[in-house]
């Protein structure tokens, strides 16, 4: 009884240790499964029973824990705790014997299950495990020898009396008795004091069946070798063995298909590394990204801007731009005069617009209109080719006509410094629009 207590309290250390190193190190997805299960104990030994029997006829309930955790994405460790009774009888022309031993069995295995991805997918609802490890083993035999003080007796005739068949009347005398199936009597050899603990071997294999995320139900069946031969109080034939049938439900901490699992054999600290656009700042520190190549950047990746105007010194054609002016795409200052002369361009154009589609025009009518002018002054649009390469890009269509829509496009983008025009070039664009 020492023995045991001693490996309880080593067994339960183990566990604790287990849970503590794998919450606070590795975080939830480490933490062991934890399970209970319900079934029956059947005993494989000395005791035949009676003839006609299988080995679950004189099968005892039994229950017991698990806790379980993988290590990887084949294998897997567990602890079992299984506690019940085995019991069995035999009475026959020569022979009445019969035993009831309470069994308590804490045992560590590892684990293989099968969902691994190479035999079944990680995925499945079910799956195959199997598991094979060491135990240790207290029982204690008791019989069913007597009923209110009175000795069972085994006749020849399959009867139980209350004395002994050969002793002088009891043919006349004896009293038939009947069982009383209460094991009140402890059991021990004659000649050998053996132990009450051994070790175990215990072999199991099952399926699991996923219910949700979180919650596992599974069958099993396992096979318990012990190391002794006394189950039974009795001698003879090899070591006892059992059978335990069992269902369970088990409780998986972290869900059983886990998010993070999809990425486990990418690196993500080579993220912190990146420098996409070879800057030198690293892509989780820069906050411009994609700048050109061999731009000089400031330590936020950002190219320089010596003039603080907003526009990289890159692009910038006046590098030297005074505080607080205005300016264009290209960082040159953009004057009071010229703002003026481009809001006096601009309101000369949709005026000239305006005026073009007057009478309600639908573009069609418009463009028919356009279409036969150019035809009376022998060029058509489509063969236009006297666009100046400056406004080439102004052409959006390709047709080699720049239309009242596409100068608009062309003010618009002036004044919201989409494009390199100066006023001077609108006037130009506006009266070739007019002369094409």
């Amino acid at each position: 009884m020492k023995k045991f207590i001693l490996l309880s309290t080593i067994t339960l250390l183990a566990i604790g240790v287990t849970f503590g190193q794998s919450s606070t190190s590795n975080g939830l997805k480490y933490i062991p499964s934890i399970g209970v299960h319900g079934g029956v104990l059947s005993y494989m030994g000395d005791v035949k029973g009676a003839q006609g029997t299988s080995i679950y006829s004189y099968a005892k309930p039994a229950y017991g824990f698990y806790l379980e955790k993988k290590i990887g994405s084949i294998f897997g460790v567990s602890v079992n705790g299984t506690f019940g009774k085995i019991s069995k009888s035999q009475l026959d022309d020569d022979v009445f014997l019969n035993f009831e031993t309470s069994i308590m069995n804490f045992d560590a295995n590892l684990l293989l299950d099968f969902d691994n991805g190479k035999v079944i997918n990680e995925g499945s609802l079910f799956s195959p495990f199997l598991s094979f490890g060491v135990g240790y083993l207290a029982f204690d035999p008791k019989g069913d020898l007597s009923s209110n003080g009175v000795a069972y007796n085994h006749w020849n005739d399959g009867t139980i009396r209350d004395v002994a068949q050969y002793v002088a009347g009891s043919d006349t005398s004896s009293i038939v008795l009947s069982r009383d199936y209460e094991y009140e009597s402890s059991l021990k050899d004659s000649t050998v004091n053996y132990s009450k603990t051994t070790f175990t071997i215990p072999i199991r294999f099952g399926l699991k069946f996923e219910l949700s995320d979180h919650i596992d139900a599974r069958i099993s069946a396992a096979y318990i070798i012990t190391m002794t031969d006394y189950l039974d109080n009795v001698a003879g034939g090899g070591n006892d063995n059992m059978l335990y049938t069992s269902f369970g439900l088990q409780y998986n901490f972290a869900a059983s298909v886990d998010e993070n699992d999809k990425y486990k054999d990418f690196d993500f600290s080579d993220l912190d590394n990146d420098d996409s656009d070879g800057d030198g700042v690293l892509d989780h520190k820069d906050l411009c990204q994609s700048t050109p190549e061999g731009v000089k950047v400031d330590n936020k990746g950002c190219a320089l801007d010596g003039d603080n105007d907003g526009v990289p010194d890159y692009r910038d054609k006046d590098l030297n731009t005074p505080e607080g002016v205005i300016v264009a795409i290209d960082g040159t200052t953009i004057t009071d005069e010229m703002m003026a002369e481009k809001e006096l361009m601009r309101d000369s154009v949709i005026t000239e617009y305006r005026t073009f589609k007057a009478e309600d025009l639908s573009e069609k009518d418009i463009e028919d209109i356009q279409k036969q002018y150019e035809e009376a002054n022998g060029s058509t649009s489509g063969n236009n080719t006297g666009i100046s390469p400056k406004f080439k890009a102004l052409d959006i269509n390709k047709d080699n006509y720049i239309s009242a829509k596409e100068v608009t496009g062309a003010i618009d983008g002036f004044f919201e410094g989409n494009n390199n025009l100066s006023a001077k070039d609108l006037n130009t664009l506006i009266d070739f629009y007019f002369d094409q």
